[in-house]
């Protein structure tokens, strides 16, 4: 009985010791989840703002060289105006030989989470490979002192392709990309068209909640498609005011816009104001497709839903018989019948919830684009 005794009294002292561990203390347990000091020695900084580098995402850059979705002004809904500075859909595009990919990044705000997004969903930045119809993820952010090695492969140079998604739910204050020293850089392949795709709408729409930016729905189109977004996804602040109608309306060369939001606007919103968010972008770019798309279902039932839909519906098949490039999509199963499995907190998707939105999106922004000769 003592040995017994014994072994018993070990195994408890044990699982009591793991079970008090701090998480602080997780990277002693995992050498894979500590974050390591960056080395910069043999590394040159280089400013993204500046050719051959590419900014995609951001419609004002080019007039404020910020890094901020809306154009600096007044008039714009506080919650939108603050929520502009967040970077969701915006990427940094480049070639080069060089062995590492380097990140000096100040933040907006602290680099952290919310409840239901980690620090890399909500601040941080990831980085893919292989160019247009090949793009694989080969790093994620891991900041330590503002400071993030993205990608590392010692051996001979050769030239790769790559395409920085900066974050979701946080701003940029500053970026440099960091390479080796001597490296070739060179500009990345092209879209394949100039026509960009433009999404106005809610919390989902800015890629709440993803676990890092390239998840996030509309990067995975925009991925697809090789074409740029422009993401006006403002989280909780999609109410179709006048004002951002206009901006909306201000992107310059959409191949479609994509217009959500009944989640946050309402009933009476959507019946007294949607119609005219649809038609100030009408009058800025006739012969655009624009197509009113639906939130995704939550976890309990939503006794509003099947009223705005309703609502929806009946203003776009009016507004059809005069505009024969608006459209309407009911994406009830777009996440599928299991919807409740997609959802973190019972309403903004998961990894699995964007992919499956991505694959019916997919099949039907392909038809459009084609109709409209922006693809082949």
């Amino acid at each position: 009985m003592k040995p017994f005794f014994a072994l018993f009294s070990l195994t408890a002292l044990a699982i009591a010791s793991a079970a008090a561990a701090p998480v602080d203390d997780l990277a002693k347990l995992d050498r894979h989840m500590a974050v390591k000091s960056v080395s910069t020695q043999g590394v040159t900084w280089h400013d993204p703002a500046r050719p051959p580098f590419r900014i995609g995402g951001l419609n004002w850059f080019g007039r404020n060289g910020l890094y901020r979705r809306l154009p600096v002004m007044k008039g714009i809904p506080e919650p939108v105006d603050k929520l502009a500075d967040c970077t969701t859909a915006a990427t940094i595009a480049f070639r080069t030989d060089s062995n590492r990919v380097l990140v000096e990044l100040h933040h907006a705000t602290p680099y952290a989470g919310h409840w239901h997004m980690s620090p890399v969903g909500r601040s941080g930045i990831d980085l893919y490979e292989g160019g247009p119809g090949k793009w694989r993820t080969v790093g994620v952010s891991r900041f330590k002192n503002d400071r993030t090695a993205l990608f590392k492969s010692p051996g001979k140079r050769e030239m790769r392709e790559f395409m920085i998604n900066l974050p979701i739910y946080n701003g940029v204050r500053s970026i440099r990309i960091g390479l080796d020293d001597g490296a070739a850089l060179l500009p990345p392949s092209p879209y394949a068209s100039p026509k960009r795709i433009v999404a106005y709408g809610g919390s989902v729409m800015q890629g709440a909640c993803a676990s890092r930016p390239g998840r996030a729905f509309m990067n995975i189109i925009g991925r697809h498609f090789n074409l740029e977004v422009v993401n006006l996804g403002f989280s909780g602040s999609s109410r179709f005011e006048p004002i951002m109608a206009e901006l909306t309306a201000e992107v310059e060369n959409p191949a479609v816009v994509i217009v959500e939001g009944d989640r946050n606007a309402g009933w009476k919103r959507v019946r007294d104001l949607e119609p005219n968010f649809i038609t100030t972008i009408r009058k800025k770019h006739p012969g655009v497709p624009i197509v009113v798309m639906q939130g995704n279902p939550w976890w309990g039932a939503d006794p509003n839903r099947a009223k705005i839909m309703a609502e929806q519906r009946a203003f776009v098949e009016k507004m059809q018989k005069s505009d024969a490039d608006l459209y309407w999509w009911d994406c009830t199963d777009f996440i599928g019948p299991d919807h409740a499995e997609c959802l973190i907190d019972g309403k903004h998707p998961t990894d699995l919830g964007f992919q499956r939105m991505s694959d019916h999106m997919i099949p039907l922004l392909d038809a459009l684009l084609k109709k409209y000769r922006v693809t082949e």
